[in-house]
């Protein structure tokens, strides 16, 4: 051993850090899944059974005035909120304006802030390809394959188990505690998107003339109106 070598420590090479894993170690849960499809498609289906049997005294303008509204404000979440603003950062916005378009956006059942973005982003980092969660063409380009992605694009990609890792496409979300407050709580604020047209039409103007219990069509219809 040599004079210049004496008393200094080896050099290990560092070990390279490639890009964290696509997925998340822990998707969705059968249970999740089972309430997804209770709370997502459930009501369509109620909604459809009802409007017919229940139209002109169960139902009526009043509640599709209230389910627009509600598809609007929520509609409004996602798309200005969770995807230009969000996921792109398209424009500012105060924090105010931030905080309410997080919040009403959660009331269209697509996932919390950090789990959508996470999801949107990666879609766009993988766009069409293989790893894009969402893509119409994954089936095939058959018109039945294309009709199974089409409907898989749009919706089926809420109902599967994997779960997009926010640390790798949302770490900017993981560093909000407003965001992750609203990931926690995810699950109250999608009940509300029930409670609140509920309590809308039950107690509000004209409710009196409604002969139904509160599960009744007429709740369903104002309550899911706007889950899409």
């Amino acid at each position: 051993m040599s004079a210049s070598t004496i008393g200094k420590e080896p050099v290990t090479e560092q070990p390279r850090r490639g890009p964290k894993p696509l997925l998340a170690e822990k998707g969705k849960g059968n249970g999740e899944i089972t309430l997804l499809w209770f709370f997502i498609v459930g009501p369509m289906v109620a909604l459809a059974a009802a409007v017919p049997v229940f139209w002109g005294w169960g139902l009526g303008w009043d509640d599709v005035v209230l389910g627009a509204v509600f598809y609007v404000i929520a509609g409004l979440g996602v798309t200005a909120g969770f995807h230009r603003y969000f996921t792109h950062g398209a424009y500012k916005a105060k924090r105010w304006l931030e905080l309410t378009m997080a919040v009403v956006a959660c009331l269209s059942l697509e996932m919390s802030p950090i789990g959508w973005v996470a999801e949107h982003r990666r879609h766009h980092q993988f766009s069409d390809e293989e790893d894009d969660p969402h893509s119409p063409w994954r089936f095939g380009t058959t018109k039945r394959a294309l009709t199974k992605g089409f409907v898989d694009s749009h919706m089926g990609w809420l109902f599967k188990k994997e779960r997009t890792n926010p640390e790798r496409f949302a770490p900017d979300l993981l560093k909000d505690p407003a965001m992750v407050w609203l990931d926690k709580h995810y699950g109250y604020i999608a009940a509300s998107s029930f409670l609140l047209p509920t309590l809308i039409g039950v107690c509000g103007p004209g409710a009196g003339k409604v002969p139904l219990p509160p599960s009744s069509g007429r709740d369903w219809c104002a309550c899911r109106s706007c889950t899409m």
